[in-house]
């Protein structure tokens, strides 16, 4: 569903992403030409396969990004948080998507059009440079958590993605960084079963690392979580 959202100059969401980078031209140029859209849980972005038309931007909510192995199973690849950009690789590469997005949770997000985007990264050399190191770190991270699936045992991973979540929920609103995911993606984030993700939080729980309520997780120990994110047998 089509909202209306701030321009980009007074967007509160400006100052976590790239667009901070931008001259006040270039910010009336971008909220002239973008679309903004209201997400409920588990709305579709974009599917895997689809061309992209420009970059997505978080303004509200949380956009998990996914993709589905050959035995169907759902594997969220990253969570993007407000300031994010969704949809950029595939953009610059001029490929389809190779992965979807949807939305974690009920969400307000922002579709820059595609001339806007490559018209920044063409003339502003801040947005451009701040893009290439997004791009940078996407890959490493990709890296990373290739390793992580092929080596380093389910409870380390799901301590790691305990870590990565606290500090995405993290924000003005929510100091105390409370986790609120389902267990389904959760073991989706993980790359794991539902079940197995439930054992293990049982297993952090009852070594006084995290507090549950609901759907909610509060880390209660970091430094253990770090521990146990480290172990790699």
């Amino acid at each position: 569903m089509k909202v209306e959202m701030p321009d980009c100059q007074h967007c509160k969401s400006r100052r976590h992403s790239l667009f901070h980078f931008c001259h006040l031209d270039e910010l009336e140029d971008v909220s002239m030409s973008k679309t903004c859209s209201s997400y409920k849980r588990g709305q579709i972005l974009f599917q895997e396969g689809s061309k992209p038309l420009g970059i997505y931007c978080i303004n509200e909510g949380k956009i998990k990004v996914y993709k589905y192995a050959s035995d169907g199973k759902e594997q969220i690849i990253r969570i993007a948080k407000p300031g994010d950009f969704v949809g950029y690789c595939s953009l610059l590469s001029e490929n389809r998507y190779p992965v979807s997005a949807a939305a974690l949770e009920d969400s307000q997000v922002c579709l820059v059009p595609k001339d806007n985007v490559l018209s920044l990264f063409r003339d502003n050399r801040n947005f451009n440079e701040g893009l290439v190191k997004l791009l940078c770190s996407t890959v490493e991270n990709s890296y990373e958590k290739m390793a992580d699936l092929a080596y380093k045992p389910v409870k380390g991973r799901l301590a790691e993605a305990l870590l990565l979540l606290h500090t995405t929920y993290t924000t003005d609103d929510n100091p105390d960084g409370i986790i609120s995911i389902t267990r389904e993606d959760l073991a989706s984030l993980v790359g794991t079963v539902k079940e197995t993700a439930i054992r293990v939080l049982k297993d952090f729980k009852e070594d006084n690392l995290i507090t549950t309520d609901k759907t909610k997780i509060i880390i209660q120990d970091q430094q253990g979580l770090v521990r146990i994110s480290r172990l790699y047998d």
